[in-house]
């Protein structure tokens, strides 16, 4: 059922306001009534309402005056008034009371239809905005919880994380005090114990230092500058070049845009994206890495890194952007399994979106945008 709304009728005529609330008269208004503009002025401290119906024509203080008065206090500013009067719509006084906020005029005599029709549109209008509130104050608050939890969530990881490191340095340096203190004492099967708790030690220590980097992202602040998307791929691609030493791999760099991004983070996405495409091309001879971009959507670049690698089955794609999440063994491939998770989260940063297609045996492409209406500001 739905909530009555208050409606307040103002005339300073008993008679005039007791027709009013005759053809008003129903369930889905709570009606005040004011026979003076000081009523009125009461009344609307102490409620909310929906609609006003208002007399031009009063003693002291006239509609008009009372209009004013109304749209000056923040309270009341937006509610709609409807005057009523015994003048002609073109009347110059009919359409000074449209610059004192009328929304409407009725003429005297009134006839109830219409004054009906008009009021269950303002009153039907007051409900929905009322319910649009509700629910904007709900997502606010929804939101504010998320931000906290997001927050509370990075802070504890990074805790987490960074108290993990200190036993991880014991293990590995026990370790190794064990190996000088015992090796002429261990036997071949003692020493390969060893080799393994050091080498898990190795990965636990390199697990810890990428999620630490991972969670940085989300706490860093971006630093948005004018980004030559072509020349940061490039660096990448420099940076990478110790892993594609004796490798032949065919490079295809498109000619990139520039863009407003965060320079540091944007050169994460391309070594991250480059080095998965360098690393699941090892197979191939030769290995083909393409770079481009694809200015054809309206209001955003898509920009890809595809690769004739080993591919992927595209029922598991969504885990690829998951943190520590692997869809190869790590005996195949090296790594962590949270580059992809960092490209994501970057690139989300950035309101843009991340995502990738592929097929087993038969490479991969990864694409993420970013918005073309930074470009046209800097551009301009």
């Amino acid at each position: 059922m739905m909530q009555p709304v208050n409606i307040l009728l103002v005339d300073d005529r008993p008679l005039n306001l007791a027709a009013l609330e005759s053809i008003l008269d129903c369930a889905d208004y709570r009606i005040t009534k004011a026979e003076s503009a000081q009523q009125a002025l009461l009344a609307l401290f102490t409620n909310d309402f929906a609609l006003i119906v208002l007399d031009v024509r009063m003693p002291e203080i006239g509609g008009l005056e009372l209009a004013q008065l109304i749209k000056q206090r923040k309270r009341t500013e937006d509610i709609p008034i409807i005057f009523l009067t015994a003048h002609h719509p073109e009347d110059e006084h009919v359409l000074s009371g449209y610059g004192a906020g009328a929304v409407d005029y009725l003429t005297k005599p009134i006839n109830p239809a219409i004054l009906k029709s008009k009021v269950a549109v303002f009153a039907e209008l007051y409900r929905k905005n009322r319910a649009l509130n509700e629910a904007n104050e709900i997502l606010n608050q929804r939101n504010e919880a998320l931000v906290a939890a997001n927050r509370e969530l990075e802070t504890l990881s990074y805790t987490v994380s960074h108290d993990l490191r200190a036993p991880v340095r014991h293990i590995s340096g026990y370790i190794e005090a064990l190996r000088s203190h015992a090796e002429i004492k261990l036997d071949d099967k003692a020493k390969r114990y060893l080799d393994i708790i050091q080498d898990s030690a190795g990965k636990l220590g390199l697990l810890i230092d990428h999620f630490l980097a991972f969670t940085r992202i989300g706490r860093t602040e971006l630093k948005l500058a004018s980004v030559d998307m072509g020349e940061l791929a490039e660096q990448a691609r420099h940076m990478l070049q110790p892993e594609c030493e004796g490798r032949k791999i065919e490079w295809q760099l498109a000619a990139l845009p520039k863009v407003e991004a965060d320079p540091s983070l944007m050169l994460q996405v391309w070594v991250n994206l480059l080095s998965n495409a360098i690393k699941y091309t090892r197979p191939r001879q030769p290995a083909r890495i393409e770079v481009g971009c694809d200015g054809t959507p309206q209001t955003e670049f898509v920009f890809f890194v595809r690769d004739n690698g080993v591919g992927f089955d595209m029922q598991y794609a969504d885990k690829l952007f998951g943190v520590f999440q692997r869809l190869h063994h790590a005996n195949e491939f090296e790594g962590t399994g949270i580059g992809l998770a960092n490209v994501r989260r970057i690139v989300n940063r950035h309101g843009g979106r991340a995502w990738a297609e592929g097929r087993l045996a038969d490479g991969a492409t990864v694409s993420f945008t970013l918005s073309k209406s930074t470009t046209a500001r800097l551009q301009s």
